[in-house]
């Protein structure tokens, strides 16, 4: 029903992370909505966005809207959502070297380019806690990390 309202087509996303969970001793990676309750909609900049979209329903969705009533993201809100979009919303574990318990340096993946501080790193469940500001409000996310050392970062 978009792509017929647009010229390009608009991407709708709903974020996800892929974290590290053991469960009865083994690693899996299972998918987790990144913001519960959040849907990336991109638009072209000049694109209007169509009134049934933008009609608030009672208890089933809302545009994000800034205190002066504008949507068009901007800041760190927008920085955030294309961060998004250039993972494609998918946010696989990222590569990190950790020495003497604490987090050195990001090799690859989402995390290499976040723009956030990371405020707690767990070596034994291959996690960080990532604060980031968007809507608004501060956030915390737990992301995954492949913990290497320095010398199978070498390789």
């Amino acid at each position: 029903m978009l792509k017929e309202l647009y010229e390009s087509e608009p991407k709708l996303l709903f974020p996800v992370r892929l974290v590290h969970e053991k469960h009865r001793g083994r690693w899996s990676t299972v998918e987790q909505p990144l913001l519960p309750g959040y849907l990336f909609l991109y638009v072209d900049d000049t694109e209007v966005l169509a009134p049934y979209i933008i009609k608030q329903e009672r208890d089933v969705y809302k545009i994000l809207r800034y205190t002066d009533g504008t949507m068009q993201l901007r800041d760190g809100d927008e920085a955030y959502a294309m961060w998004v979009l250039r993972y494609k919303g998918r946010l696989a574990p990222s590569k990190a070297i950790c020495e003497a318990g604490r987090l050195v340096k990001i090799l690859e993946g989402p995390l290499i380019d976040m723009e956030g501080k990371i405020v707690k790193v767990d070596r034994h469940k291959k996690r960080v806690v990532v604060a980031f500001d968007f809507a608004g409000m501060e956030r915390l996310v737990n992301l995954s990390v492949d913990i290497l050392t320095s010398a199978e970062a070498a390789r």
